[in-house]
């Protein structure tokens, strides 16, 4: 049997972070991010993942994409992010885990290629934050940096 490969990294307002790696794996479960369901406008699910992944690990994804939707500069993005290196540490730690989980519960049937970026703390944000006093360094993400397609 042919195994699935899925490429691993969050986008920003994407609702997901398994993207299909291949052509047999696009063919089979799809373009965009594979493991999000699609709501309709009622806020009906239109159509469920086809990836066989726990309540548990679901919310995961949902939290960590939440997070990752707060990385970039709410002023300017390609300015530097305003993470923390602990709040770096913890999104990195996070992610570490959860693809440990993919492994678990997708079994062998499934490859994982990992091309979420980690996060380190920009050697020039207290010399920004200095330029920019009205903005703040992150350690908890509470709202979105950019605005959600969806």
């Amino acid at each position: 049997m042919e195994k699935y490969v899925l490429r691993f990294f969050f986008d920003y307002g994407a609702g997901g972070c398994l993207w299909a790696g291949d052509d047999f794996t696009r063919n089979q479960l799809g373009y965009g991010p594979v493991d999000a369901s699609i709501f309709n406008f009622e806020g009906e699910v239109s159509k469920a993942s086809l990836l066989p992944l726990s309540v548990t690990t679901r919310a995961i994804i949902e939290k960590l994409d939440f997070q990752h939707s707060g990385y970039l500069n709410p002023k300017y993005p390609p300015d530097p992010s305003l993470w923390s290196q602990s709040l770096c540490d913890y999104f990195n730690e996070e992610v570490d885990k959860l693809i440990l989980l993919f492994k678990k519960e997708l079994g062998s049937d499934y490859k994982i290629l990992d091309q979420q970026n980690r996060y380190a703390e920009d050697a020039t944000l207290a010399e920004y934050l200095r330029a920019n006093p009205e903005l703040s360094v992150i350690n908890l993400v509470t709202k979105p940096s950019v605005r959600s397609a969806r």
